[in-house]
């Protein structure tokens, strides 16, 4: 716990907060669009993970330019950071469906 513990104290609040709402909304979009799309390839549903990683890159920069006084682009990558779980979740998934 507190290697965990430091890994926060040196990013800061701020970009662990970043980092798991882009992986939140990312992987929202993201299975929406695999559910929505019946019958993608492996390949396809990782794919379609870009989507999302997309989208949460849109959300972050329009955050940064508008709702904040400056922007943090290390916030935005942080935020798209996120996605990486997700990109890992779906292709971990696809792989099991494969061996199933």
């Amino acid at each position: 716990m507190k290697v965990l513990d430091n890994l926060i104290n040196k990013v800061g609040n701020d970009k662990v907060l970043h980092f798991l709402g882009g992986g939140f909304i990312c992987s929202l979009v993201s299975f929406v669009v695999i559910l929505q799309e019946s019958g993608l390839t492996a390949l396809e549903q990782v794919s379609a993970v870009l989507i999302g990683t997309v989208f949460v890159l849109i959300l972050s920069v329009l955050k940064e330019l508008i709702a904040d006084d400056k922007a943090d682009w290390y916030d935005v990558l942080a935020s798209v950071l996120g996605c990486i779980p997700v990109y890992i979740a779906v292709g971990l998934g696809a792989w099991f469906n494969q061996l199933s």
